[in-house]
């Protein structure tokens, strides 16, 4: 029995693949800048441009990471597989989590921002464990 894709699991594979897709291309970025600030702050001594620049490229390198990471999930929930719903449920739930933190870190502002920053993945998240979902992957 073939199982069909929901319409939202595709939508959300998509919108995994764009964000990889940015979210490599940034970090590529960032880790070039870095690795360029690096090199011309330690061959001139400037200890505070090697340290921004060493910085810099570890965040490109995480950066770099994530993307991959996104770019398999979205594989994962195209194709169907359980792995690629557990691995979007657990980055969801990352971002909630943390989002949920943030809203204690700072003022009225913070607390509106965050809240309106977590809508989009709580309603993933929602999604996800809906009942067709969840069948589809197996579960």
């Amino acid at each position: 029995m073939v199982t069909r894709r929901p319409t939202g699991v595709t939508l959300l594979a998509i919108a995994f693949i764009i964000l990889g897709l940015l979210s490599l291309f940034w970090s590529l970025l960032v880790f070039g800048f870095g690795a360029a600030t690096g090199v011309v702050g330690t061959l001139f001594g400037d200890d505070v441009m090697a340290t921004v620049g060493g910085a810099q490229t570890i965040n490109g390198i995480v950066g770099v990471i994530a993307a991959v990471i996104d770019l398999v999930v979205a594989y994962g929930l195209l194709a169907l597989k359980r792995w690629g719903w557990v691995l979007a449920l657990v980055g969801v739930g990352i971002t909630v989590v943390s989002g949920v933190l943030g809203l204690f870190s700072g003022g009225f502002v913070a607390v509106c921002c965050g809240v309106i920053g977590l809508l989009i993945p709580a309603g993933i998240l929602y999604y996800l464990l809906q009942p067709e979902v969840r069948q589809a992957f197996g579960h």
